[in-house]
C-alpha cells in the first residue's frame, strides 16, 4: 500500500466542505478550492461522496461521518477546537490546522472496515495525532485500488497545541505502510522502505535497483494518473494519457532531434504546447480538446530531459514537419480514431470478449454485423453530442432563472411572515429566545432550498451527461440492442481481472441463442425442488441488462451478462451443465473457463463430453487425456 499527503492551502475558515466530499459527490477536492483560501469544511465534504457507506471517527465519541447529523457534529467539534487554538495562539492565524492523508491498497486488495480502521489508527499514531480528532472514509472505485481518506485535526483537543505532522512525514507514512502490510498480510508496495526477511529497512535507489525493486519511473507499467483513471471510469473510453503511454511513447522517445519529435507528434495528431512548467500534449477527442503532461506519459519526455538530449527547445518548423509526417505512422493511428475503434469494439484493446476463438463464416459474419451496428451507434452518439451543447446551455439557463426566482419568493415569504412569527414566539419564549428561534427557522428554510436546488442541478447534469458510458446507459434503457451489447462489453472489460477468480464460462457472444423448448413426447412426474434445467428455468432481466436463470424456488443459479455466464456456486453441477448448454449456443462451441482449478477441471470434463472446445491452455492436458481415452475405447 502507498500513502500520499494531500497538500492544503494555508488559510482556513471552517471544516464542513472537506467532510462532505469524503461522503458526498462534489466536483472539487480540497486542493482545488478557491486560490488563497481553504475552508476546512472542504475536508468533510471531500470525504462524503455519494455511495460511501464505510467511515469512522477517532476521539469524537463514535460519531459516524456517513450520517448527516453526526457529520454536522464532527464539523462543529473540529472547527471549534481549531478556532479555540487560533484565538489563543501567537502563530500565524492563517495556518491550516487540518491534515489530509490518503492510504491506498494495491489493485485487487479489498480492505474491510476493521482493517481500514486499524490502518488509519496506525497512520495517525505515526504522525503524532493518535489523540487528536480525526475521521476517515473508504472509497471503493470501480477499476482501480481501494483507498481511504483521513482528515485529522492537528490541534490537540485538550492542550490546544499543534501536535504534528513530523518533518519528512511522507517517509514516516511509507514505513507505516510496510508495517500495515506485514500486520494485515497485504502485498508489499514500492517505496523507500522495503521488507527483507520480515524486517523493514530503508534503502537508497541504487540498493533497491540492485535488489530488482523498481525505482525508475520510465520502467513502470502503464498506470495513468488518478484523474485519467477516473475519467476512463466515468466516460467508458480510454484516456489520452493511457493511449500515449501504451501506443505512442516509444515512437516519441526514439526521436533524435526537435523536428523529428514534432513530426512524430504531428503524425499522431498531437499538438505540443510549451508552458512554464514543461510540455503538454493536446489532442482532439470528438468535439473537444484534451490535454496531458508530457512528463506523465514517459519519464524521458519531460522538457528538461528532452533539452538535455536535443538542446534548447525549438518549436515546430512548418516547412519540414509535413515531410516528416508522410514518413510517420499511417492514417488511423490518432487518438480520435483509437477512441472510435474502442467504442465500436473493433480494436483488440477493447477486450470485450475473452479473445478471438477461431474463425468460420458464421463467426466472421457475426463480427461484421456487430461492428456495423456499433459503428452506427457511435455515429449517432457523435451527432447527438455535437448538437447537445445548445440544449444543455438553455436547460441550465432556464434552471438558473427558476432557482433565482424561488430564492426571491422564499425571501419575500420569510419577510412577510417575520412580524407574526416573532410575535408568536415572544409570547411563548420571550424576546431574546424568540429572535434566536426565528433566525434558526430562517436558516433552516434557506438550507432546505439550497439542498433541493443542488439536487436539481445534479439531476440535470446527470440527465444531460454526454459521456459515452452514461449515454449508452440511456440508450440501453430504451431497448437499443447495440447499446446493450456495448454496455455489456464495457462491464466485462472493467471486471475482467476480478472475474478470473469467479466461477464462470466466457466466450465471444455471437448472438446465436434460441429459446429452449420442451419436447412434445415425454414422461413427467413430481419434480425435485432443487432440480434445475435451462429449458424450464424462470428468467429475470436485471437493471444491468443481465439475464438471471432461477430454479423452482426462485434461487438464481446462472447469470448471463453477454460475454460471460456466471455460475452461482462452483459445486452446482446441474447449473454447470445448464451453463455449458447455454454457452454452446451463445459462443459457437468454444469457451474460456474461470474460477478455481477444481471448478475448471470439472467444467473441462463436462465440456468434452458435450463436444465444446476449451481455450484454456492449462486444461489442454485434460483434453489430450480424454482424447486418448476415446481412442482406446475405439
Amino acid at each position: 500500500m502507498l500513502a500520499k499527503v494531500i497538500l492544503l492551502n494555508k488559510s482556513w475558515k471552517t471544516v464542513a466542505s472537506a467532510a462532505n466530499y469524503v461522503v458526498d459527490d462534489l466536483k472539487r477536492s480540497p486542493e482545488q478550492a478557491e486560490p488563497g483560501r481553504y475552508e476546512p469544511e472542504d475536508a468533510v465534504n471531500y470525504l462524503a461522496r455519494e455511495g460511501v457507506l464505510e467511515a469512522a471517527s477517532f476521539n469524537m465519541e463514535g460519531l459516524n461521518p456517513t450520517d448527516p447529523d453526526d457529520r454536522r457534529q464532527i464539523i462543529k467539534l473540529m472547527d471549534g477546537t481549531a478556532r479555540a487554538w487560533a484565538s489563543r495562539s501567537k502563530a500565524n492565524p492563517k495556518t491550516n490546522p487540518f491534515y489530509h492523508v490518503v492510504l491506498s491498497w494495491k489493485a485487487g486488495e479489498r480492505p474491510t472496515v476493521d482493517q481500514a480502521t486499524a490502518a488509519a489508527a496506525r497512520a495517525l499514531n505515526a504522525v503524532g495525532m493518535a489523540n487528536n480528532q480525526a475521521f476517515f472514509a473508504i472509497h471503493r472505485d470501480k477499476d482501480h485500488h481501494h483507498h481511504i481518506h483521513i482528515i485529522a485535526n492537528r490541534v490537540h483537543p485538550d492542550h490546544l497545541i499543534l501536535t504534528g505532522p513530523p518533518r519528512y512525514d511522507f517517509l514516516v507514512l511509507d514505513k507505516t505502510c510496510r508495517e500495515i502490510e506485514l500486520e494485515q498480510g497485504w502485498q508489499h508496495d514500492n517505496g523507500p522502505h522495503v521488507v527483507i526477511d520480515g524486517q523493514i529497512k530503508r534503502l537508497t535507489h541504487a540498493l533497491r535497483r540492485q535488489l530488482g525493486l523498481q525505482t525508475d519511473k520510465s520502467l513502470a507499467p502503464y498506470a495513468p494518473a488518478v484523474k485519467a483513471r477516473m475519467g476512463e471510469v466515468t466516460a467508458g473510453l480510454p484516456s489520452l494519457a493511457g493511449w500515449l503511454k501504451n501506443k505512442v511513447a516509444p515512437e516519441l522517445v526514439s526521436t533524435q532531434n526537435w523536428q523529428e519529435f514534432h513530426g512524430a507528434c504531428a503524425a499522431r495528431g498531437l499538438r505540443v504546447v510549451k508552458v512554464k512548467s514543461g510540455l503538454i500534449f493536446e489532442a482532439s477527442m470528438l468535439d473537444k480538446a484534451t490535454q496531458t503532461k508530457a512528463s506523465a506519459v514517459h519519464y524521458a519526455l519531460s522538457l528538461g530531459r528532452l533539452q538535455n538530449r536535443f538542446g534548447e527547445y525549438q518549436s515546430a518548423d512548418i516547412a519540414t514537419v509535413p515531410a516528416l509526417v508522410v514518413n510517420g505512422p499511417k492514417f488511423g493511428s490518432t487518438y480520435n480514431d483509437y477512441v472510435a475503434r474502442i467504442a465500436c469494439g473493433t480494436d483488440p484493446d477493447s477486450q470485450e470478449h475473452p479473445g478471438r476463438t477461431g474463425r468460420g463464416d458464421q463467426r466472421e459474419q457475426a463480427r461484421l454485423d456487430r461492428a456495423i451496428a456499433r459503428t452506427a451507434l457511435f455515429e449517432q452518439y457523435k451527432a447527438e453530442k455535437c448538437t447537445a451543447k445548445d440544449s444543455r446551455k438553455a436547460a441550465r439557463l432556464e434552471l438558473r432563472v427558476l432557482h433565482k426566482s424561488e430564492k426571491s419568493d422564499l425571501l419575500q415569504q420569510i419577510a412577510a411572515a417575520k412580524a407574526g412569527t416573532v410575535a408568536h414566539l415572544q409570547n411563548q419564549y420571550g424576546s431574546q429566545v424568540a429572535r434566536l428561534l426565528w433566525a434558526a427557522q430562517r436558516t433552516a428554510a434557506m438550507e432546505d432550498l439550497v439542498d433541493r436546488q443542488k439536487r436539481e442541478r445534479l439531476t440535470l447534469t446527470h440527465a444531460n451527461a454526454m459521456e459515452w458510458l452514461p449515454w449508452l446507459e440511456r440508450q440501453a434503457a430504451l431497448g437499443n440492442e447495440a447499446a446493450i451489447s456495448a454496455l455489456r462489453g464495457l462491464r466485462y472489460r472493467a471486471q475482467r481481472d476480478q472475474n478470473k477468480q469467479k466461477a464462470g464460462i466466457e466466450g465471444e457472444d455471437l448472438g446465436l441463442i434460441s429459446h429452449f423448448k420442451r419436447k412434445g413426447n415425454g414422461i413427467r412426474g413430481a419434480m425435485n425442488t432443487d432440480y434445475f434445467d435451462i429449458r424450464t428455468a424462470q428468467l429475470r432481466i436485471t437493471s444491468e441488462h443481465c439475464i438471471e436463470y432461477l430454479d423452482t424456488r426462485g434461487k438464481v443459479r446462472l447469470t448471463d451478462s453477454g460475454p460471460r455466464i456466471d455460475v452461482a456456486q462452483e459445486c452446482d453441477q446441474q447449473a454447470l451443465r445448464a451453463g455449458l448448454l447455454l454457452a454452446s449456443q451463445k459462443y459457437g462451441g468454444e469457451v474460456f473457463v474461470t474460477g478455481s482449478l477444481a471448478f475448471r477441471e470439472l467444467v473441462a470434463k463436462e465440456a468434452l463430453m458435450m463436444g465444446i472446445r476449451l481455450r484454456n491452455p492449462e486444461l489442454s492436458k485434460i483434453t489430450l487425456d480424454k482424447q486418448k481415452e476415446n481412442e482406446m475405447k475405439l
